[in-house]
């Protein structure tokens, strides 16, 4: 609009919104990360598990986490087991980032647990938890934004932009994500 004035100032936002310890204990997982994490061998059950549980991640063993995933705080972590992680997942996780037992996130899609208040001059951080509940499947490239819930049983198509809750039990397609079914799921011997 003409005649305002700058009204916005990105330089003026906190240049560190994190507690102080958080800067030397993530430097230290981006070298776990781009060395141990990578190297650790998929087909020794529980290894990648072990990684994240030293950096205070509450995560099953029997959770599939490929070589690829990117995670940017692993203590903010918790993930069920039986649930699998595809490749080229990100966790940008400013706050806690939940996934129940027995769900799938697949290839590249984005949990996003940060954004920017845009109606400050400052643009300041603003981190908020992201939850998936059981028996969810996350669809390749899908992106969930700051503070999302998805309920029981969802699925959430590929591609799709997640920005409200998921009820449980239903499939969600699109930008933004709409409920486009209920998920039925078929009883055991069902073709």
């Amino acid at each position: 609009m003409e005649g305002r004035g700058v009204l916005t100032n990105p330089y003026g936002a906190r240049t560190a919104p994190h507690p102080t310890w958080t800067y030397p204990a993530r430097a230290l997982w981006l070298v776990v990360q781009a060395t141990l994490w990578r190297l650790a061998w998929r087909r020794i059950p529980g290894l990648r598990a072990g990684l994240l549980r030293l950096f205070g991640a509450r995560v099953a063993w029997r959770t599939k986490l490929p070589g690829s995933l990117r995670i940017y705080f692993p203590w903010r972590v918790s993930i069920g087991p039986e649930t699998s992680v595809g490749p080229g997942v990100t966790f940008y996780n400013l706050r806690a980032l939940t996934a129940g037992s027995r769900g799938g996130i697949s290839q590249n899609a984005y949990l996003c647990g940060g954004t920017h208040d845009y109606t400050r001059p400052t643009y300041p951080l603003v981190c908020k938890s992201l939850t998936i509940d059981d028996d969810v499947w996350i669809g390749a490239a899908a992106f969930l934004c700051p503070g999302v819930r998805v309920g029981q049983g969802a699925v959430v198509g590929a591609c799709a932009v997640v920005t409200r809750d998921v009820a449980p039990w239903t499939v969600v397609a699109g930008n933004p994500a709409r409920v486009v079914r209920e998920r039925v799921v078929a009883g055991p011997g069902t073709p």
